[in-house]
């Protein structure tokens, strides 16, 4: 998908209007099936936003733009998989770990891992990010056939989560 405006425009937060236009015209191609919407940074934020659309059953957020406050309610009954870097200067992983811990009290299973040596760009152990987002989309969808690529302790309300 494109979003038909650069940047998240405040208020308007046009992102998540473009997210639900795409997932109504998903609705109406392919009927009610199993959704996870992946995102990276802004996207990511735009998809944790627009997680309480019918069309959502699970989130993948990769280093997550999530703002102090970023609203978690919309996470009800949904599953949620957030991954940042460690070595991230772009987006806050303390800030990402506030939302997920936030919305462990709301969302069906949240939780989330650092990517160790990790960077925004997600291009420091791109295998790992790959290997891991595409696990965790398949784990995400048919969670009784492939294992969950996270350690248990990534859905605990620990202080720190692990580093992959």
């Amino acid at each position: 998908m494109r979003y038909r405006l650069r940047g998240w425009n405040d208020a308007h937060a046009d992102p998540v209007s473009d997210t639900h236009r795409a997932l109504d015209r998903l609705a109406e191609l392919a009927g009610p099936v199993p959704t996870v919407l992946v995102g990276h940074s802004m996207g990511a934020r735009a998809a944790l936003r627009a997680a309480g659309h019918p069309q959502v059953s699970a989130v993948l957020a990769l280093a997550p733009w999530c703002p102090p406050g970023e609203p978690v309610a919309q996470t009800a009954g949904r599953h949620l998989v957030v991954l940042h870097g460690d070595r991230d200067r772009v987006t806050s992983a303390v800030e990402a770990a506030d939302f997920v811990r936030r919305a462990q009290g709301t969302a069906a299973r949240a939780g989330m891992a650092l990517v160790g040596g990790g960077d925004h760009a997600m291009l420091r152990r791109h295998a790992l990010w790959h290997r891991t987002a595409a696990m965790a989309v398949a784990h995400l969808l048919d969670p009784g056939s492939v294992p969950d690529p996270l350690p248990a302790e990534s859905y605990g309300t620990a202080a720190g989560f692990p580093v992959l």
